[in-house]
């Protein structure tokens, strides 16, 4: 059978605005309704049942979390998704803890909005930059979530955020990437100013080169569990010692399936991101996978990689 599409309400109090979000969402959504506050959202949602609600934040009367929070509090199942104009870290994780499983800057909304509602409406959630995933993890401390990028300097500019975030929370961070992509992380790192070396000493930075790290883990040109993790561990128990946070944590960011799907093989490019939630969900370990966007050309392809992440941010972020 056909999948259905994501049934979705829109609450915007600018009319324009709703309107483009209609019609960002016509060709991949059934926007069963568009509304202008949040109590005509709660009424919509309680009537109409849709998977996903798409709320701007700033609406008068009822804002977008106090109108999220009712709609959880009515037993609704329908996700959310904020919009807002301001998408800084702050927003962004009040966003995701107050009901959100999505968060669209306006700004962005018309490459943003309609790739948010799909992935929150597959039980996934959507954020617009990296920075924020070391302020937000589950309790148990392990997540593994995606980056997508356009462009090799795009990549660089997010992972900056990410890492300066990840070492502000206290983690220890490895990088697991190609030489070119060292190479550029290093270059803005001391076009910054920041001491790598000191990091790499005080045991809070670690790099290994991605393509050194495939053939580690694979047996039989097949990744393999034991293997990965015989290879991580050392990296880890270092990072975990070395790391600042009341819970410590190591952050992993970079690619190794990727080099898969450059090689044509992408049962075992999925293999490896099934090995890599495995591997998060035991430890205090979060992994950042970082592919680029032509990975996803293919529609099956796509929705393999994005099917094992939690977590996938925007392929223009904001930060």
């Amino acid at each position: 059978m056909e999948r259905t599409k994501p049934r979705v309400v829109v609450a915007d109090d600018h009319q324009d605005l709703a309107e483009a979000a209609t019609l960002i969402l016509a060709a991949t959504c059934d926007v069963v309704a568009t509304v202008r506050d949040g109590g005509s959202a709660i009424a919509a949602t309680a009537e109409l049942e849709p998977d996903v609600v798409v709320l701007d934040i700033a609406m008068p009367g009822l804002d977008g979390f106090q109108t999220a929070s009712r709609i959880q509090a009515s037993g609704s199942s329908a996700r959310i998704v904020f919009l807002s104009n301001f998408a800084g870290d702050d927003f962004v994780l009040a966003g995701v803890t107050r009901g959100g499983s999505g968060f669209v800057s306006k700004t962005e909304m018309h490459r943003d909005l309609a790739g948010a509602v799909s992935h929150v409406a597959a039980g996934r959630w959507f954020v617009p930059s990296a920075s924020v995933l070391p302020q937000w993890r589950p309790a148990a401390g392990g997540r593994h979530d995606l980056l997508p990028y356009a462009t090799g300097e795009r990549l660089v500019n997010a992972l900056m955020g990410f890492v300066d975030s990840a070492l502000d929370a206290g983690d220890s961070v490895v990088a697991v990437m190609t030489a070119p992509q060292r190479n550029a992380l290093a270059a803005e790192f001391t076009r910054r100013g920041v001491d790598v070396a000191a990091m790499t000493s005080a045991g809070r930075y670690a790099t290994v080169d991605s393509a050194t790290a495939l053939e580690s883990i694979l047996a039989g040109g097949i990744p393999d569990g034991g293997l990965f993790a015989a290879a991580m561990d050392p990296l880890v128990r270092q990072g975990l010692s070395a790391s600042t946070a009341a819970s410590p944590h190591v952050t992993i960011f970079g690619g190794i399936a990727p080099l898969l799907y450059a090689r044509g093989d992408r049962d075992a490019m999925l293999r490896l991101e099934r090995i890599a939630s495995e591997y998060t969900a035991a430890r205090p370990v979060s992994i950042l996978c970082c592919y680029a966007t032509e990975c996803f050309d293919e529609a099956a392809v796509s929705a393999g990689i994005c099917g094992h992440h939690s977590t996938v941010v925007s392929s223009n972020p904001t930060r």
